[in-house]
């Protein structure tokens, strides 16, 4: 039975949501700066087996893609999302090097800690209660881009953010 002849239910709406990060205290991105989220997805590796006139495929390994995160940055020290991702990097093992020193590495254990292990996204219902949260598990940043600034526009400054991580789980209600 469709939604629409059901007086009680509803589609899930793409603006009720938000994320949870465990960046701890100090380096929490709040979840009103959180622009645009990425639900998860994943694809199925096949493979091709030929036996005499016939051709076969077999699903292979599931492999999880990134998500890309969109957050707002704000003046404020404790809105200044530029500042806290910089901590977060620093945090998973990054470090300013010179010339004569070796590059910092940045390891899983410590990337994956600096973000709180798991980062959550939970979609909501019109009352504010959970539908199903998706939880990305030992996720780690591939990618920031900063944003760009422009004299020719009035714009919000937003950062993206590319997550790469082992799994995901996903839990109704």
């Amino acid at each position: 039975m469709p939604f629409w002849s059901n007086p009680r239910s509803s589609p899930k709406l793409s603006f009720r949501w938000y994320a949870s990060f465990g960046f701890g205290s100090l380096n929490t991105i709040n979840t009103y700066a959180l622009r645009s989220f990425q639900k998860p997805s994943f694809e199925v590796a096949t493979a091709e087996y030929i036996w005499l006139n016939d051709v076969a495929y077999k699903p292979g390994i599931l492999s999880w893609n990134p998500v890309e995160i969109t957050i707002t940055d704000g003046e404020d020290f404790s809105e200044n999302n530029t500042r806290k991702l910089y901590n977060i990097l620093k945090r998973a093992g990054y470090q300013n090097t010179d010339v004569n020193l070796p590059q910092s590495a940045i390891e899983k254990k410590s990337a994956t800690t600096a973000l709180g292990g798991a980062v959550r996204l939970t979609q909501i219902n019109a009352d504010g209660n959970s539908i199903e949260t998706w939880a990305l598990e030992n996720p780690f940043i591939t990618t920031v881009n900063f944003g760009q600034a422009n004299y020719g526009a009035d714009e919000i400054m937003t950062i993206s953010l590319g997550l790469r991580y082992d799994y995901a789980t996903h839990v109704i209600g």
